[in-house]
């Protein structure tokens, strides 16, 4: 086998400059290219995803989507499903898990990679004590996030990553922890999950997509400086002259190769979690008609609750929020990811200024941060509901559109409908006249 050579060889008895050794073998573009061949043909990822981490810095927002059903019969047929599942008293992963053979298990389960030899191990007692709820699925170690020192018979996020040492026996086998911090729980071994957790996965995989993009754009903006002060570094060396930025130069160098291993990092997270999603769609999509243990939807026809995902590219920031925002209020451990990213500041920044512009007092300003939350969902949900009352997707796009075109004056009444929405549930928090127009001499001051 010969190594793979990227640079020409000149040969040993080339005459000519050093630096004039500058030919490649293969144009860099090619190389590239090569690599997203490589992901498409050799990964489960669609196109979109790829050409997102690979190819581009625009946002990439997914969502899971029923065939021949609009979101307003699914959410009433949802409601049905409950009740039904809440009698027959099985509508827990945790039940199923309990009582389950360890073939219907691995049949019904999405967890990570070929990892079902862990969850057969911590299976073995079948003790639901153990197991703990989480926002994706369940912690199949009780949510261990402090070290152990019984590495060998204790499970958590010490020893929930990836295989570090082979060996016959599944207790002599060395695990790291689990990648990209503690309680990363889409990338841990001991994460199981199905279809009931199928929104929750869909929300977590839009929250990773805007911490990758955020730490993309962090990095791409530091590389652009970086490059810069190289370029001094070369014209400082062709002209003799001293080179007086090497401080400024291996800072920056320290801080792009620390962005470019955490938006490398959000982009293996982003990957583990479509993955997940991606095998509980495949297991649902596979049922027979009168298989409905462990379903999402456990009523209407099969044809009918035929899932998929759509992916949606877009340029809008205030759309990626607006959606996390969405999320965040419904599950508590996305709302605490989320509140330690600029997010929810951001959108409160974008509603004040819709606000002031079109004449009324920027009332989230004076909120703390959870009720300007609670507020701003309510005023895009209600836009969203009455741009698109079938679709929320593009209820929300047209909503936020909306704001960010500042067209404010040719739809004024769209505007008004969301804030008796928010007037509804902040009877204390906003006074009567909060929402009224004010003087536009008075918003300008």
């Amino acid at each position: 086998m010969e190594r793979l050579r990227f640079v020409k060889d000149y040969g040993d008895d080339y005459e000519g400059p050093e630096t004039s050794k500058v030919a490649t073998e293969y144009p860099l573009h090619s190389l590239r290219v090569s690599l997203i061949t490589c992901y498409t043909m050799d990964t489960d990822l669609p196109l979109p995803v790829i050409s997102k981490l690979l190819a581009g810095h625009t946002r990439l927002l997914m969502t899971i989507y029923y065939n021949k059903i609009t979101p307003s019969v699914m959410a009433e047929k949802m409601s049905e499903a409950d009740s039904a599942l809440v009698k027959r008293g099985e509508t827990s992963l945790k039940n199923f898990l309990q009582d389950a053979e360890m073939r219907q298990i691995q049949l019904r389960t999405a967890s990570l990679g070929d990892t079902y030899n862990s969850v057969e191990a911590v299976l073995a007692n079948r003790n639901p004590i153990g197991w703990e709820e989480r926002a994706t699925g369940l912690c199949l170690v009780g949510g261990n996030s402090v070290r152990s020192d019984e590495l060998s018979t204790v499970g958590g996020c010490w020893n929930g990553g990836p295989l570090i040492k082979d060996a016959a026996s599944t207790h002599a086998r060395v695990y790291g922890p689990v990648p990209h911090g503690p309680e990363n729980c889409p990338r841990c071994r001991w994460h199981i999950t199905d279809a009931t957790y199928l929104p929750a996965l869909n929300s977590k995989f839009n929250q990773v997509s805007y911490k990758a993009h955020q730490a993309a754009e962090l990095a791409v903006e530091i590389e652009g400086q970086l490059e810069a002060l190289k370029d001094d570094l070369y014209l400082a060396e062709e002209a003799g002259k001293p080179f007086l930025k090497h401080s400024e130069l291996q800072a920056l160098e320290r801080r792009y190769e620390k962005q470019r291993v955490e938006a490398d990092e959000y982009a293996k997270d982003y990957i583990a979690i479509f993955n997940l999603i991606n095998k509980v769609v495949q297991i649902e999509n596979g049922r027979t008609e009168d298989d409905d243990r462990q379903k999402l939807v456990a009523v209407g026809s099969a044809e009918d609750l035929n899932v998929s995902m759509k992916f949606i590219e877009t340029d809008s920031e205030l759309l990626h929020l607006s959606l996390l925002c969405e999320d965040a209020e419904f599950y508590p451990d996305l709302h605490d990811d989320l509140r330690k990213t600029p997010a929810i500041a951001k959108r409160t920044n974008a509603l004040s200024r819709m606000m002031a512009r079109s004449g009324y007092k920027p009332v989230f300003l004076e909120m703390d941060e959870n009720t300007q939350l609670i507020v701003g969902n309510a005023l895009i949900r209600k836009m969203a509901k009455i741009a698109d009352p079938d679709d929320k997707m593009e209820g929300y796009r047209i909503a936020t559109n909306y704001i960010e075109a500042q067209v404010y004056l040719e739809n004024d009444g769209l505007l008004k409908s969301g804030f008796e929405a928010v007037k509804q549930i902040t009877p204390i928090t906003l006074s009567s006249g909060a929402l009224k127009r004010i003087p536009a001499m008075e918003v300008s001051e």
